[in-house]
């Protein structure tokens, strides 16, 4: 139930653009923000929490989302050529150590990059953070998964100084 409560209310975000009244998408885009993409979050549903979030604050502050959303299209092209250069060391490791893997990037989401220029007070420019590395492995049976899961992370660091400050750890 909950579930299909939360598809129904993405699918109103969706078609809000054809709304008229501004009042009534603030309105929409502000129940979503503080009810929909938390329970969202809580059920794991990660995508339609971004994506509620997202439409959200595009309804809310139109001019700061068109104005964030066009400088992450703008910098899309330098952004995937940036992990294309960053990734294919890793490739080539994790090939040589004998993983079968898939290596992923994600571009943040517009409303995830206007939450941090307001809590760290900082423009865009120095968001560095813009895209983040993915790896999905799949775990041999010689070592406990998670001991693969550091094997991958210490040959990573053989590649790439970890910055401790600004790491957080997913293992």
């Amino acid at each position: 139930v909950l579930y299909d409560i939360l598809l129904e209310r993405l699918e109103l975000l969706r078609a809000l653009d054809k709304e008229g009244d501004s009042d009534r998408r603030r309105h929409v885009a502000r129940e979503t923000a503080a009810l929909h993409a938390p329970l969202a979050h809580r059920l794991g549903l990660f995508p339609i929490k971004t994506e509620l979030e997202d439409l959200s604050f595009k309804y809310e502050f139109p001019e700061k989302y068109a104005e964030i959303e066009a400088k992450l299209r703008a910098n899309k092209e330098t952004q995937l050529g940036y992990f294309e250069t960053f990734a294919a060391p890793i490739r080539r490791k994790l090939t040589m150590m004998g993983y079968n893997f898939k290596l992923y990037s994600r571009t943040k989401s517009v409303y995830s990059v206007y939450k941090k220029m307001v809590k760290k007070g900082i423009p865009f420019e120095q968001i560095y953070d813009l895209l983040a590395a993915r790896i999905v492995f799949e775990p041999s049976s010689d070592f406990s998964e998670k001991d693969q899961c550091w094997m991958i992370y210490s040959a990573i660091t053989e590649i790439y100084r970890p910055h401790p400050e600004r790491i957080r750890d997913w293992i």
